[in-house]
């Protein structure tokens, strides 16, 4: 039986975190280590894997820290898979199904998987196991409950962060799938998801697949034809995109279709800008397997540096953090960059 996030219950703990991330230090239960994901590259900018632990150094406020832990490369990641069933994804489960189920099969046996779903309630499909049993019962029962009338997207990211990603270990990726589209977050908006992110370092990778013709239907319900490909063209005259003439109930379709798909990209990329991972957009959603691929492929060469108590001080808010490599010619990038996280 599904378990459900009840955001009336649990947001008053999400929202002080929200509101404390506007402010310049952050504070969490227990602030006591921080972490960062970092990627090491050649002169040309390809990744290395071969970096030794004692070949890096960190630095926090200019000063350099002594101990450090580095979790290298081949060390596994936990999987948080956190995916859009709102109606817009009506239709094309049995695909998603098939390329989340083959995502998760790469892994060892030993990664945690967590399956959060979400539309207008947020749904703990599969909490964190390694169980694949479970697991792959879960990714074969997405899209089956009754779909929600609206989406929750910047809710579902802080409540995700703040209830199943936080008190994890540092190696853990939050992977979102969703078309970017939220019409029915009432507690968070876009730019306080985005920010909570950032604040949180947790690695997140965002796959858009923006639906034309769910949102064709859903703003031009007069034209019967299911083929959107075949929906006539604008009445007026297009002079770059200012329309210039009569304006059609088609145009205007036009017009909202392509406001929410540029808002909903641009929220898509800055999340996974702040979150340190990738932004990828799908044509369709046949192309969700190499989209997971890539997302494989990434995550091979990041290392993960912690320091706990630098200074012996308890951490309490967020400072300048760097991290280097005494190897010649090697470039070390931070993801996210510039930020770490207070546990």
């Amino acid at each position: 039986m599904k378990s459900f996030i009840r955001l009336f219950i649990l947001f008053g703990c999400v929202w002080a975190g929200v509101a404390l991330g506007q402010q310049e230090a952050t504070e969490y239960p227990s602030a006591d280590e921080l972490y960062t994901h970092v990627r090491f590259t050649d002169s040309v900018g390809h990744p290395l894997t071969n970096i030794r632990p004692e070949e890096i150094d960190v630095l926090i406020d200019g000063t350099p820290v002594s101990e450090l832990s580095v979790q290298l490369p081949d060390e596994p990641f936990d999987v948080g898979l956190v995916m859009d069933v709102s109606p817009s994804k009506e239709g094309e489960v049995d695909p998603i199904r098939q390329a989340t189920d083959w995502f998760v099969s790469l892994f060892p046996l030993q990664n945690r998987i967590l399956l959060l779903t979400f539309d207008s309630e947020i749904y703990v499909d599969c909490d964190w196991t390694t169980d694949r049993k479970k697991v792959q019962e879960a990714i074969w029962e997405f899209g089956l409950h009754k779909p929600g009338s609206s989406t929750i997207l910047y809710e579902t990211v802080v409540a995700a962060i703040d209830q199943k990603f936080l008190s994890r270990k540092p190696r853990t990726v939050m992977v979102l799938f969703s078309d970017g589209v939220d019409t029915g977050s009432k507690s968070v908006t876009d730019e306080e998801s985005i920010e909570f992110l950032a604040k949180s370092a947790v690695l997140t990778y965002s796959i858009q697949h923006f639906s034309l013709e769910h949102y064709w239907r859903t703003h031009f319900p007069g034209y019967e034809d299911r083929d959107i490909t075949n929906i006539p063209g604008p009445s007026g005259t297009k002079m770059g995109p200012i329309m210039v003439g009569g304006r059609s109930e088609r145009d205007w379709a036009e017009y909202k279709i392509n406001a929410i798909r540029d808002r909903a990209v641009a929220y898509m990329g800055r999340l996974s800008r702040a979150g340190g991972g990738q932004h990828i957009q799908l044509a369709g959603v046949d192309e969700l397997e190499k989209a997971y691929a890539r997302i494989f492929d990434d995550l091979a060469d990041v290392y993960t540096v912690s320091v706990s108590h630098p200074n012996r001080t308890p951490l309490s808010r967020l400072r300048s953090v760097t991290v280097t490599t005494t190897r010649e010619g090697v470039v070390a990038q931070m993801l996210p960059k510039k930020h770490w996280t207070i546990r």
